[in-house]
Formats: structure tokens, sequence, C-alpha cells
């Protein structure tokens, strides 16, 4: 079944209200068809083991100094939806000069080289705390193999190993990150030795940090932000518990920023949604009636937005437009693309270089007549 960023952006956007059991159902199904022998070459290429790195200790922050930010305000309009507070206060990254995605890209699915171990390391996860779910017995092989790579400075996918292709570019198998972090997270809540059990709380944001920095899909950016959300949750009921209020507090400040960044992110796919607008017509295919007005919403949203993984999503509404709107809008939307095309930044000229040229299949267009959740 072939399922492009579009439509995982819909299950992106379930993910605002339940990141973990989106993701279930995200990767039950097959994500994207095989597509050559080149890519399934590339990825049997195994990584080596990380080059060494250091990880800084976490800044100190006085109580003086933490204040909540006001997502509901005002101003938050021209905030980036990413955090307000510091995440050095908890957790800084690693040093390490390596790229992780060269470690996590093989776990992709269906053609990742080691895709077969990411399936049977979801079939060893066992109960973890309530709110964590399935989690990775504490000595897990996977866990410690995976340890040095979140000691990274970096972790980019695209175009490094995966190459965008519109509707059909290729996820990195998310439920891996995912299920490390919070595994992290449950065997420091089980440790005996505070020291051990705030390292995998630190982890855990360390690693939802660098899934966050792509930037390219919105998926990733829930799944780094649920990773991250683990390990503040981790440090501050620690915290608590040994009553250490500075650092309780700036956990929470953390915690408290989690629901806006998921609820803007929702919000901004929902500007560009055109489900609402499919029809199926008498002769069973799909047809668009766009009013103007959300064409040049969209437009606008390509022409401000600075986040990638909000201006794909954009982009990709308007190869939409482009072949299936009234002939001014297709106007619009190819000059649009067009312009797009030549831009300095590469994965905007590669997805509209996509979507100018190539027609959206009626499956796919189906796909998009169920309205984004609320």
């Amino acid at each position: 079944m072939n399922m492009g960023i579009r439509n995982r952006f819909r299950w992106q956007v379930l993910g605002a209200a339940g990141v973990v059991a989106v993701l279930g159902g995200l990767l039950a199904v097959r994500l994207i068809a095989e597509t050559g022998a080149e890519r399934q070459a590339a990825a049997r290429v195994a990584p080596q083991a990380p080059p060494a790195a250091t990880v800084p200790a976490p800044r100190a922050a006085g109580l003086s100094s933490l204040s909540f930010p006001c997502w509901a305000c005002k101003e938050s309009a021209d905030w980036p939806i990413q955090f307000r507070t510091d995440l050095d206060l908890l957790a800084p990254l690693g040093n390490g000069p390596a790229n992780a995605g060269l470690y996590f890209k093989d776990f992709a699915k269906p053609n990742g080289s080691r895709f077969a171990e990411a399936d049977a390391a979801m079939n060893r996860r066992v109960d973890g705390p309530s709110w964590l779910g399935k989690v990775l017995p504490p000595g897990d092989p996977l866990l410690l193999e995976a340890e040095p790579w979140c000691d990274q400075a970096t972790m980019r996918f695209y175009p490094e190993f995966f190459p965008l292709e519109g509707w059909e570019t290729q996820l990195p198998n998310l439920m891996v990150p995912l299920t490390l972090a919070r595994s992290w997270v449950a065997r420091g809540l089980a440790a005996e030795d505070p020291g051990k059990a705030m390292a995998d709380f630190r982890r855990a944001i360390r690693l939802g940090r660098l899934v966050r920095q792509e930037g390219t899909t919105l998926i990733a950016d829930l799944v780094g932000l649920a990773c991250i959300r683990a390990g503040a949750d981790g440090i501050y009921r620690t915290a608590v518990r040994k009553g250490e209020a500075s650092l309780a507090l700036t956990a929470s400040i953390v915690l408290s920023e989690y629901a806006p960044q998921k609820l803007l992110s929702s919000e901004r796919v929902t500007r560009v949604d055109l489900s609402p607008y499919l029809r199926i017509d008498a002769s069973g295919d799909p047809s668009l009636s766009v009013p103007d007005a959300k064409v040049t919403t969209i437009l606008d949203v390509i022409a401000k937005e600075t986040e990638m993984r909000f201006r794909g999503e954009a982009i990709l509404t308007l190869g939409l437009v482009r072949f299936m709107g009234t002939d001014a809008q297709k106007a619009m939307a190819l000059a649009k693309l067009e312009e797009l095309s030549v831009s300095t930044d590469q994965n905007v000229a590669t997805l509209a270089k996509w979507s100018k040229s190539n027609k959206p299949e009626k499956k796919l267009v189906l796909q998009l007549l169920e309205p984004l959740p609320k």
C-alpha cells in the first residue's frame, strides 16, 4: 500500500492526540512500495560504530530565571513550534561528529537492512509503566547498541539517505527511536542508582532533540517531541521524589510546552488541508472544488512559513491544485511551483519539482477524502 507524505501527515495530525496509538496503526501497514534495487542495496550498508563523543552536564538554572512560556498569548503566534525553554537545562546534546541518521536509517520499512531486527525488537517489548506503554526489557541489546548514537550532535535523513519523492517519500522507522526513548525512561524509573536513572532520562531527551532536528516531516517532529516529553517526565518524577525543586520546576516547564506544540502543529496543517473540497463525481473519479481564498492561504503559508515540515505540506497540497483546480488556480499553482523549483533550499526545490511534474494518482486522492481529525 503506497502512502506518501500527505497521507502520512493525516496520521501525524492524529498524533497530536496520541502519537503512540497512531504510530501503531501507521507502522502496521506497508508505508511505501519497494522502489528498486538501488535503494535496497544502499540500505544494506551496515553502519560502523559511531565516533566517540562527550556529553556536557546540564546548565544550572536558578528558580528566579525560570518561567512558563505563554503559548496561549498573542505573541506566541510568531513563535516557531519548538521549545521556548532551553533544553540544555535538562539534557544538552553530545558533540559526536557523526550523523545519527546513519544508524536509524537501516531500520526503515520495508527495505532497511535491519528492518527485520526492528520488527523482532518490537516483539520483545514488555509492559512498562502505564503512561509509557510497551518498552524493551532493561538489558535489551538494542538499548546498549543505540546509546552512543544518541551522543552525536546531528541527525539528518533527507536527502542524505532518503530522496524526497513527494507522496512516496520514504520515512525512517520512527517506532525505533520512540521505543528506545520510552525504554530508557522505564529503565531509569526502575534504577536504584540516581545517576544512571538521570543518564537514561537525558538520553531519551537527546534522542528526541536529534529526531526533531530533521524538520522535514511532521511525523518525525511529533515523535521527537514525544521522546522529549517521556524523558522530561522521568526527570520530573525523580526530582520531586528527591526534593530537587529547581530541577523539578525546569522539567515541569518543559512538560507544559508539550501539548501546545502538538496542537499548534495540527492547526497549521489544517490550514492547508484540502480534504473538505474533494469529491467523487458521477463517474467515480475524484474532483476538487476549492475556493480561491483557500488557494491564497496555501500560497501565503508557502511564502511565510519557515519550518520545512509545514512548508512541505503546503507544497504538496499545491500540487493537487496544480492538477485538479480551476484553470486559473492551476496557473497560479504552476507558477509558484516553478518559482520554488529554483529555490536555494534543496529540499524545497526538490519537493516543488516533484509536485509540479507528478499528477497525483487516483488511489492517492481517494485516501485524502476523509477530513483531518479535529
